[in-house]
Protein backbone atom coordinates (compact mmCIF):
# COMPACT_ATOMS: atom_id res chain seq x y z
CA UNK A 1 0.00 0.00 0.00
CA UNK A 2 2.78 2.48 0.66
CA UNK A 3 4.70 1.75 -2.21
CA UNK A 4 1.94 2.29 -4.22
CA UNK A 5 0.94 5.26 -2.57
CA UNK A 6 4.24 6.79 -2.94
CA UNK A 7 4.06 5.81 -6.75
CA UNK A 8 1.20 7.66 -7.62
CA UNK A 9 2.22 11.08 -5.60
CA UNK A 10 5.43 10.25 -7.48
CA UNK A 11 3.37 10.53 -10.86
CA UNK A 12 1.44 13.66 -9.24
CA UNK A 13 4.47 15.75 -9.08
CA UNK A 14 6.05 14.37 -12.56
CA UNK A 15 2.77 14.54 -14.73
CA UNK A 16 2.32 18.65 -12.61
CA UNK A 17 5.72 19.47 -13.89
CA UNK A 18 4.84 18.52 -17.04
CA UNK A 19 1.09 19.58 -18.00
CA UNK A 20 2.40 22.83 -16.25
CA UNK A 21 4.87 23.46 -19.46
CA UNK A 22 7.42 24.14 -17.87
CA UNK A 23 10.63 22.53 -19.08
CA UNK A 24 12.01 18.75 -19.03
CA UNK A 25 14.19 18.65 -16.01
CA UNK A 26 13.02 19.44 -12.19
CA UNK A 27 15.37 20.15 -9.64
CA UNK A 28 16.70 17.49 -7.03
CA UNK A 29 19.43 19.40 -5.06
CA UNK A 30 20.03 22.16 -2.83
CA UNK A 31 16.28 21.47 -1.35
CA UNK A 32 15.09 23.47 -3.89
CA UNK A 33 12.20 21.32 -4.57
CA UNK A 34 12.01 20.76 -0.58
CA UNK A 35 11.36 24.81 0.10
CA UNK A 36 9.14 24.79 -3.56
CA UNK A 37 6.48 22.32 -2.18
CA UNK A 38 6.74 23.13 1.26
CA UNK A 39 4.79 26.24 -0.27
CA UNK A 40 2.76 24.86 -3.07
CA UNK A 41 0.85 22.06 -1.04
CA UNK A 42 -0.70 25.02 0.88
CA UNK A 43 -2.52 26.23 -2.57
CA UNK A 44 -5.63 25.43 -3.19
CA UNK A 45 -4.68 23.19 -6.34
CA UNK A 46 -2.78 20.97 -4.67
CA UNK A 47 -4.61 17.58 -4.70
CA UNK A 48 -5.72 16.64 -1.20
CA UNK A 49 -3.37 12.94 -2.21
CA UNK A 50 0.11 14.78 -1.86
CA UNK A 51 -0.99 17.96 0.52
CA UNK A 52 -2.07 14.75 3.03
CA UNK A 53 1.28 13.28 2.20
CA UNK A 54 4.77 15.53 2.70
CA UNK A 55 5.75 16.53 5.77
CA UNK A 56 8.42 18.96 5.99
CA UNK A 57 11.42 19.14 8.76
CA UNK A 58 14.05 21.53 9.76
CA UNK A 59 16.97 19.68 9.99
CA UNK A 60 20.78 20.21 10.15
CA UNK A 61 20.84 20.77 6.73
CA UNK A 62 18.00 22.85 6.29
CA UNK A 63 14.44 22.00 5.47
CA UNK A 64 13.66 18.87 4.16
CA UNK A 65 10.52 17.24 2.73
CA UNK A 66 10.84 13.57 4.91
CA UNK A 67 9.63 11.44 1.50
CA UNK A 68 10.92 13.80 -1.28
CA UNK A 69 14.02 11.35 -1.55
CA UNK A 70 11.78 8.12 -2.06
CA UNK A 71 9.40 10.09 -4.53
CA UNK A 72 11.95 10.83 -6.36
CA UNK A 73 13.36 7.10 -6.27
CA UNK A 74 9.80 6.17 -7.04
CA UNK A 75 9.78 8.34 -10.11
CA UNK A 76 13.08 7.05 -11.39
CA UNK A 77 12.20 3.34 -10.92
CA UNK A 78 9.53 4.26 -12.66
CA UNK A 79 11.11 5.49 -15.63
CA UNK A 80 9.25 8.58 -15.17
CA UNK A 81 12.49 11.22 -14.55
CA UNK A 82 16.56 9.97 -15.28
CA UNK A 83 18.41 7.56 -13.14
CA UNK A 84 20.29 9.30 -10.07
CA UNK A 85 23.50 11.01 -9.98
CA UNK A 86 25.06 13.13 -7.40
CA UNK A 87 26.45 15.53 -9.63
CA UNK A 88 23.10 16.07 -11.03
CA UNK A 89 21.16 19.07 -10.20
CA UNK A 90 18.31 18.10 -11.78
CA UNK A 91 16.40 15.30 -13.10
CA UNK A 92 15.61 14.86 -16.57
CA UNK A 93 11.85 14.37 -17.06
CA UNK A 94 11.16 11.06 -19.32
CA UNK A 95 7.30 11.15 -20.11
CA UNK A 96 5.69 12.94 -22.72
CA UNK A 97 2.60 15.47 -22.11
CA UNK A 98 0.50 12.77 -23.57
CA UNK A 99 1.94 10.50 -20.67
CA UNK A 100 1.36 12.65 -18.32
CA UNK A 101 -2.59 13.28 -19.05
CA UNK A 102 -3.05 9.02 -19.03
CA UNK A 103 -1.23 9.03 -15.96
CA UNK A 104 -3.80 12.46 -14.18
CA UNK A 105 -6.39 10.85 -15.42
CA UNK A 106 -5.38 6.92 -14.19
CA UNK A 107 -5.52 8.72 -10.95
CA UNK A 108 -8.88 10.27 -10.93
CA UNK A 109 -7.46 13.87 -10.74
CA UNK A 110 -8.71 16.78 -12.68
CA UNK A 111 -6.05 17.33 -15.84
CA UNK A 112 -6.73 21.24 -15.12
CA UNK A 113 -6.21 20.84 -11.19
CA UNK A 114 -3.14 19.32 -11.87
CA UNK A 115 -1.80 21.61 -14.33
CA UNK A 116 -2.44 24.98 -12.20
CA UNK A 117 -0.54 23.18 -9.45
CA UNK A 118 2.20 22.33 -11.79
CA UNK A 119 2.09 25.87 -12.10
CA UNK A 120 2.14 26.82 -8.76
CA UNK A 121 5.06 24.56 -8.08
CA UNK A 122 7.67 25.98 -10.86
CA UNK A 123 6.76 29.34 -9.23
CA UNK A 124 7.53 28.63 -6.44
CA UNK A 125 10.72 26.68 -7.82
CA UNK A 126 11.64 29.79 -9.16
CA UNK A 127 11.26 31.82 -6.08
CA UNK A 128 13.32 29.65 -3.72
CA UNK A 129 16.25 29.78 -6.51
CA UNK A 130 15.77 33.69 -6.66
CA UNK A 131 16.42 33.70 -2.83
CA UNK A 132 19.12 31.39 -2.87
CA UNK A 133 21.12 33.40 -5.42
CA UNK A 134 20.57 36.41 -3.71
CA UNK A 135 21.62 35.16 -0.32
CA UNK A 136 24.82 33.94 -2.24
CA UNK A 137 25.39 37.14 -3.43
CA UNK A 138 25.05 38.29 -0.16
CA UNK A 139 27.51 36.18 1.41
CA UNK A 140 29.97 36.88 -1.18
CA UNK A 141 29.99 40.49 -0.81
CA UNK A 142 30.33 39.78 3.44
CA UNK A 143 33.60 37.97 2.50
Amino acid sequence: MIMTHQLDISEILVASWILADVGDRIPTSHGILDRALEKAVCDESCPSQVKDSLNFVDSRIGLQCVELPSLLDWAQRGHLTSAPNPSYQSAQIQISETVAKELVDDLGLDLDVIKTWGEVLYNHVQTVRAAMRSDYATEIEEY
